[in-house]
């Protein structure tokens, strides 16, 4: 049998009429679907929003930090700043930011500073060397002048009035 025949035969063989299939059978495919559909979404949301590339047991405490660049924006905003470090020597620091619809509905925004802006204060958990980039963090919080603190999670943004 050649190839064209078996494909002629193929072509020939009755069609399974899906209908005549058990109700139960129909109902077992959409649910296997479906889990397959949410276990492939969760994954994914569950591992972007993890820390595992910060070590949140320790803390990098940056005081008179002058800002580089502060973006607000998805999927996650960023600040961009330099510190001088013991030695004199101006380091420059990323630090990110949750989504900037939870930065935003935390009551921060990009306005708030802008480059040559000092904050006193800046915390971050810092980067894992080999997973992150040298001087990556997650931003904390940061004390604005004016008292005001920003406090940030993974999946979350808080403004905190410096006279609360």
């Amino acid at each position: 049998m050649t190839f064209g025949d078996r494909l002629q035969t193929c072509r020939d063989a009755p069609v399974t009429d899906r209908d005549a299939l058990p109700a139960n059978t129909h109902r077992t495919r959409l649910a296997t679907i479906l889990v397959a559909l949410v276990a492939a979404n969760i994954h994914p949301v569950a591992a972007h929003h993890s820390t595992m590339f910060f070590d949140i047991n320790a803390e990098v405490v940056h005081e008179n930090v002058t800002v580089v660049d502060f973006v607000v924006a998805n999927p996650h905003g960023v600040l961009i700043y330099v510190v001088t470090d013991d030695g004199g020597n101006e380091v420059r620091w990323q630090a990110e930011l949750p989504s900037g619809n939870f930065t935003r509905r935390g009551g921060i925004s990009a306005s708030m500073l802008s480059p040559g802006d000092r904050l006193p204060t800046v915390v971050c958990w810092p980067g894992i060397p080999g997973l992150v980039r040298a001087n990556t963090s997650r931003l904390k919080s940061m004390e604005f002048p004016n008292g005001d603190v920003a406090t940030f999670t993974p999946v979350s943004a808080e403004l905190t009035k410096g006279s609360e």
